[in-house]
C-alpha cells in the first residue's frame, strides 16, 4: 500500500513556497530544475519539467543573423555619435578647480 505523507508548508512573499527535502528527492529535482504545475478538479500535482530534447528546444530559438548584428551595432553607433555630438553643442561652464593653476 502506498502510504501518502502529508507535508504543510508556509507561503511566503511573492506566492514562494519551500519544497520540503523528501519532495524534491521525490521529485529528482535540484537547484536549476524546472518543476510543472498541472491543476486537476481537485488537486495540484507536483511534477519534474523535462526537456525532451535540448536541441530541438534550442532550434526553436531564433539567433539573429550577421546582418541583423550588423543593424544593430550601426544603430547604437548612430546613437552614441548622436549623443556625443549634442554634448558637444551644450555650452559648459568652466569651474575654477577645473583650471590647471587652481591646484599649484
Amino acid at each position: 500500500m502506498n502510504e501518502k505523507k502529508p507535508y504543510i508548508v508556509e507561503i511566503g512573499q511573492g506566492g514562494r513556497i519551500r519544497l520540503p527535502k523528501d519532495v524534491m528527492k521525490s521529485l529528482g529535482a535540484g537547484p536549476g530544475n524546472q518543476i510543472r504545475f498541472e491543476i486537476g478538479d481537485d488537486a495540484v500535482q507536483i511534477l519534474r519539467h523535462q526537456i525532451k530534447d535540448p536541441f530541438a528546444e534550442a532550434a526553436k530559438k531564433k539567433t539573429p543573423d550577421i546582418q541583423d548584428l550588423m543593424s544593430q551595432q550601426a544603430a547604437r553607433r548612430k546613437e552614441a555619435a548622436d549623443l556625443f555630438d549634442k554634448g558637444m553643442q551644450e555650452k559648459h561652464e568652466i569651474r575654477p578647480e577645473d583650471r590647471e593653476d587652481f591646484w599649484r
